[in-house]
């Protein structure tokens, strides 16, 4: 049975998902807790060491509540937070480093206000209240400099998001443009072989056709005249490797007319291939699937991976292949857009789940779409059928590490 679905595989954006614990989220709290800690120490008395541990506590969560994909009221909230616990801690603390979330909240604060003149009041507003508090705590008019540096932060953050855009679109149409090169290659190879097929066909196949024809007249001439054994049982070898080369050129001939197809054994080469960061693990003993089933997961597998590339650029792409007894079941997942960017901005024909799905369901598999269970992200997950020993082509010729595979013939369907 086939699931159901809306054309689009997926939502534009999914703001409120997103990765957990990546690298630079442990760095950069590590680095924040660390400052606040030093200005714990350095401020006099336990109830001022009180409130800036709590004040410090407050830029933490202001930090994590900013950290989203997308700009929503909590990431607004968050980035107002670490501002002022900052100020308050500069203006408690002289001598600690209470100016390290407001540099932090810098970097932030121009991802959550779309660009445009707010953007730059509100940067702007935010440099100068800096470098008012810094001249005031250190008592010189040239801690207004620092105003510039809160400036220059924030530009650069403005720099490295649009690179990062930039970056990630090109990640996907590099997928898009690696899945229509391989469909051209195929269909250029394909070509080439029904061309190959018709020379055969007009050249070998007519010949031997002929040749067997004068065999047979030689033949029956032979017998007419009662010519010898010895004559006649050469004609007869002749004539009948004759009518076999015919049968094998026509087999040769269907043969390369025939519409070749990858499996399951060529998601590897997919993987390893694919621009973007992309993982494949495959458990189970393997099983025999037909070329067509196989050919069906290695088509899905693509377009899973493809949508991907459009919809959670940056992200890593899982393939789990899993040989269950009685079936393959395959799972593509991403984790969801990285923190502080966007789709990759490049759009499918909308009909790329649709034509997986029924390419699935051909086969008697079934597919299911939708936010991976187990956190962020979007997971695609099919089952198609294992033949049995007794099937009639076997298809473990399709598991990774097999020696079979081929060329596709057809193209990748645009989601």
């Amino acid at each position: 049975m086939v699931s159901t679905w809306p054309d689009v595989i997926r939502p534009a954006a999914d703001p409120g998902r997103r990765r957990i614990f990546e690298r630079g989220d442990v760095i950069g709290a590590g680095a924040l807790i660390a400052c606040m800690a030093v200005s714990v120490v350095v401020a006099d008395g336990a109830a001022l060491k009180v409130v800036v541990a709590v004040l410090g506590l407050g830029a933490e969560l202001g930090m994590v509540l900013s950290g989203r994909a997308l700009p929503t009221p909590l990431t607004w909230f968050g980035v107002a937070l670490t501002i002022g616990t900052g100020f308050a801690v500069m203006a408690l603390v002289h001598n600690g480093l209470g100016e390290v979330p407001v540099l932090a909240a810098a970097a932030v604060l121009p991802m959550c206000v779309p660009a445009g003149p707010v953007r730059n009041a509100c940067v702007a507003l935010l440099a100068v209240g800096f470098g008012v508090a810094v001249m005031l705590i250190f008592d010189s008019v040239a801690g207004l400099l620092s105003a510039v540096g809160v400036w220059l932060l924030a530009d650069r953050s403005i720099e490295h998001a649009a690179l990062q855009a930039e970056r990630d679109r090109a990640v996907a149409l590099l997928a898009e443009v690696e899945a229509s090169r391989a469909s051209q290659q195929e269909a250029a190879a394909l070509e080439e072989r029904r061309r190959i097929a018709h020379e055969m066909h007009d050249v070998l196949a007519h010949s031997l056709a002929g040749l067997s024809m004068q065999l047979q007249a030689i033949r029956a001439i032979a017998r007419r005249d009662a010519a010898p054994a010895t004559l006649t049982e050469p004609l007869d070898r002749a004539a009948e490797l004759a009518r076999d080369g015919v049968q094998e050129a026509r087999a040769a001939v269907s043969a390369l007319r025939s519409v070749p197809l990858r499996g399951v054994a060529d998601i590897d080469g997919l993987t390893s291939g694919f621009p973007g960061e992309a993982r494949l693990r495959v458990s189970g003993r393997a099983g025999r699937l037909s070329p067509e089933a196989g050919h069906a997961v290695y088509r899905a597998v693509q377009e899973a991976m493809t949508n991907a590339a459009r919809y959670a650029t940056g992200s890593a792409i899982e393939v789990d292949l899993v040989w269950e007894g009685s079936e393959l079941r395959a799972v593509v997942r991403d984790r969801g857009l990285p923190v502080g960017r966007g789709p990759s901005g490049v759009q499918g024909s909308g009909t790329g789940l649709r034509g997986m799905a029924e390419r699935i369901g051909a086969v008697g598999g079934s597919v299911t779409a939708g936010p991976a269970p187990e956190g962020p992200g979007w997971r695609i997950a099919l089952r198609v059928p294992v033949v049995e020993d007794d099937g009639a082509v076997a298809g473990g010729s399709n598991a990774p590490g097999s020696n079979a595979g081929g060329s596709a013939a057809d193209g990748k369907a645009d989601a």
